[in-house]
């Protein structure tokens, strides 16, 4: 019953109220999928309707992010700091400008540490499921492009 009622306070934002949750947070993380209708998500519009004083970091996928919005949004606001672990080129070209810009911390494309009991746990279940139907559960759904 405490979850549930947890659970009831969580605000839910869409993109309908982007601006609001954006006028709400001094920080995003954003684990955006690469599909066709989050391809450049974050670009000029979204970075605007931040605040000033913001931290944004990408683990999600390098194609939501227009990577020269953001670099332009970079030099326009001094006190606006991004850690990027994906990018739509990878690796990073040595001459991108973001391993020098002093706004941006580049990670190395390992956002995400595997935790090797839950891994173990999920391939088990996996393989009995296997066993007893004969069929592989896969949790990657094309029609959503993830």
């Amino acid at each position: 019953r405490e979850n549930r009622k947890k659970e009831k306070n969580i605000k839910i934002f869409t993109e309908k109220n982007l601006k609001k949750f954006l006028n709400l947070s001094d920080i995003v993380v954003s684990i955006l999928p690469d599909t066709e209708k989050t391809k450049n998500f974050i670009n000029k519009k979204f970075l605007n309707l931040m605040k000033k004083n913001f931290f944004l970091i990408n683990i999600g996928r390098g194609s939501t992010l227009n990577e020269n919005d953001l670099l332009l949004h970079l030099n326009k606001n001094k006190n606006f700091f991004v850690s990027l672990d994906v990018f739509k080129t990878e690796p990073l070209p040595k001459k991108n400008k973001f391993w020098t810009h002093k706004n941006v911390i580049v990670t190395p494309h390992a956002a995400a540490l595997t935790d090797i009991d839950s891994s173990i746990d999920l391939m088990l279940n996996r393989f009995k499921d296997y066993k007893k139907n004969g069929k592989i559960k896969s949790d990657v759904n094309l029609a959503k492009g993830y």
